[in-house]
C-alpha cells in the first residue's frame, strides 16, 4: 500500500508518524517514555494505551490482547488499596516484625489483611533476590518440626499437636523439615526449605543451584549429598568431618558461620510461636534479608522498594 503513495502522500504519512513519536501519545495522554516501560502482564506486549483511572491509579489497555491492567497487576502489591500503608507496614517488618494481631491493631486492619500484607512483602523480596555466594561458601542444614498451623482440616486427619510438641519418630524422619542455610564470609546468605526428612542432591540443587560462584570453595559437613552437589556443579569442595571431632580444616575452612546462622534463625522464629511448613520458606527469606541488612535504614529501604 505504501509503495503506491505519491511524494505528497508519503510526506503526510511521515508527518503523522512523527506525531505519534512525540512526547505525548495522541490517544492516551501518557508520556511516551513512560509508555515504553509498561508492558502487558498477559502477553508481554508493549503496545498499550491509557484506559482511564480507578482509585487514583492509571489503568492501561493492551492493543494486542485487549486486557486491561494497572502498574501493580501481577506484582506482590496487586489488590492492595493503600500502597502508603503497606510501605509503613514493610518498615515495621524491617524492624524485626511483631505478631499479626499486634500488626492488625497498629494499622487498623483485619487479621487476614495483616497476614496477606506480610506475605506480599516477603514474596516481593523473594522474587528480587538472586545473589551468589563467593570466596569460602559454607552450607549446612537445620530442622524444624513439620507443622500445619492454621489448617482447618487437620483435626479430621489426626489429633492436633500442642504448640512446641515433639516428633513421634526418633531421629530424622518425614516429621522433620530441613532448611538449608548457605553463607559466605562477606555476609551474603541463601536459605531455602529442602523437602522433608533427610536432604538429597535434588533438595540441595533446588536451594543452592546457581547460587554459588564458580570460583568459590564450598565447605560443608561430610554429608554425601553435599559432596555429590559439589561434584555435579564442578565446585571446589572442602568437607569438615564433624562426627570425628573435626571443626576447622587448614585454619580457614569451617561451617561455624552457617551453624551460628541456624541458631539466630531459630531464635528469631520463636517470636512467631510456630510457623506453618507451607510458609516456612517465606519466613526464612525474611530472616535472610534481616541478616544481610544489618542497619535498620537499609532494611526499611529494601522492604519498601
Amino acid at each position: 500500500l505504501i509503495a503506491g503513495f505519491s511524494e505528497t502522500e508519503l510526506g503526510a504519512f511521515r508527518q503523522k508518524f512523527e506525531h505519534l513519536k512525540s512526547p505525548q501519545v495522541a490517544d492516551s495522554g501518557i508520556p511516551q517514555s513512560k509508555m515504553k516501560k509498561i508492558r502487558c502482564p498477559s502477553c508481554d506486549s508493549s503496545a498499550v494505551k491509557g484506559h482511564g483511572r480507578y482509585r487514583d491509579r492509571r489503568r492501561y489497555k493492551c492493543l494486542v490482547c485487549s486486557q486491561t491492567f494497572n502498574d501493580l497487576t501481577n506484582t506482590p502489591l496487586a489488590g492492595v488499596h493503600s500502597t502508603e500503608d503497606i510501605r509503613r507496614f514493610a518498615s515495621r517488618m524491617a524492624d524485626g516484625g511483631v505478631s499479626l494481631r499486634k500488626s492488625a491493631e497498629e494499622f487498623g486492619i483485619s487479621l487476614p489483611t495483616a497476614f496477606s500484607w506480610r506475605h506480599k512483602i516477603i514474596q516481593g523480596y523473594t522474587v528480587a533476590q538472586a545473589r551468589k555466594l563467593k570466596g569460602i561458601a559454607e552450607a549446612d542444614e537445620t530442622f524444624f518440626l513439620y507443622s500445619e498451623k492454621g489448617s482447618k482440616t487437620v483435626a479430621k486427619r489426626r489429633k492436633p499437636r500442642k504448640r512446641g510438641g515433639k516428633a513421634k519418630k526418633a531421629g530424622i524422619s518425614d516429621e522433620q523439615v530441613p532448611v538449608i542455610l548457605g553463607c559466605d564470609r562477606q555476609g551474603e546468605m541463601v536459605l531455602g526449605v529442602a523437602g522433608r526428612g533427610r536432604i538429597s542432591l535434588k533438595n540441595i540443587e533446588e536451594v543452592l543451584g546457581n547460587r554459588i560462584d564458580e570460583e568459590a570453595t564450598l565447605c560443608t559437613d561430610s554429608h554425601p549429598s553435599f559432596r555429590a552437589f559439589a561434584k555435579a556443579n564442578r565446585i571446589k569442595y572442602r568437607p569438615v568431618n564433624i562426627s570425628k571431632g573435626q571443626r576447622v580444616v587448614k585454619k580457614v575452612f569451617h561451617i561455624q558461620h552457617a551453624n551460628s546462622g541456624h541458631t539466630r534463625l531459630k531464635g528469631w522464629m520463636a517470636r512467631f510461636r510456630g510457623v506453618s511448613t507451607k510458609h516456612l520458606d517465606s519466613y526464612a527469606q525474611w530472616f535472610g534479608l534481616m541478616e544481610e541488612t544489618k542497619s535498620l535504614s537499609d532494611r526499611e529501604k529494601k522492604f519498601s522498594d
